[in-house]
């Protein structure tokens, strides 16, 4: 089993098909959940120029500020924040800890938005962090 397989196992996926023109449905009850018990993956082919970053990789219905702490360019959307990373998989979307799962995924659904109606085909992954090791 791949690094990429092991990542992907026991977590929800959902590959955006070129018609599909709607959020992917992730069903899982994240009710419960805050930042600090998730992350999203945004896998696939994606392209983004730097030029196009900001516009394509931040909410259309959230005002969002970009700020920098620490080396680190940060959105900021009301009192959350949230940052990219991009590693061998894909791009990894990072909340802070307490924000509400529901207003993550919206943000990550218009994010995806973006990202089809710029042609490319995202696939996203809800990454459940209890499931995750951690080297510490």
């Amino acid at each position: 089993m791949g690094l990429f397989d092991f990542l992907k196992k026991g977590k929800l996926e959902h590959q955006v098909k070129e018609e599909d023109k709607t959020p992917p449905v992730v069903e899982i009850d994240g009710s419960k959940w805050l930042g600090r018990d998730f992350e999203f993956l945004i896998a696939g082919e994606i392209e983004i120029s730097p030029e196009d970053f900001d516009d394509m990789m931040t909410p259309n219905s959230f005002h969002c500020i970009k700020t920098e702490r620490d080396g680190w360019i940060y959105y900021q959307v009301g009192e959350d924040d949230f940052n990219y990373s991009f590693e061998p998989p894909g791009i990894q979307m990072v909340f802070n800890d307490s924000i509400t799962f529901g207003k993550a995924k919206a943000i990550v659904d218009e994010i995806i938005l973006n990202i089809i109606a710029s042609g490319q085909i995202p696939e996203l992954i809800v990454i459940d962090k209890s499931k995750l090791y951690r080297f510490e």
